[in-house]
């Protein structure tokens, strides 16, 4: 079987989350997350993880959900 790599996803952010969105970050890379932008506007984070990581990302507090990054918009 072949190791699909790190995922890049979505890590959306709730209210509380968005008050303290500096160390949400922080906590963020902590469980693994290689952040690769931060839109502080709408809430949401992207990055990549290990697909072992994903659970640790859900349970950061401030989390409020983790979406799998698209590909197939077929632009």
């Amino acid at each position: 079987m072949t190791d699909p790599g790190p995922l890049r996803v979505l890590v959306t952010v709730d209210d509380d989350g968005m008050g303290r969105l500096p160390d949400l970050v922080a906590d963020l890379r902590a469980v693994g997350l290689s952040v690769d932008a931060v839109l502080e506007h709408v809430g949401v984070v992207t990055g990549s993880i290990d697909p072992a990581g994903v659970a640790g990302v859900r349970a950061v507090l401030g989390v409020e959900g983790i979406e799998l990054e698209r590909s197939d918009w077929g632009f």
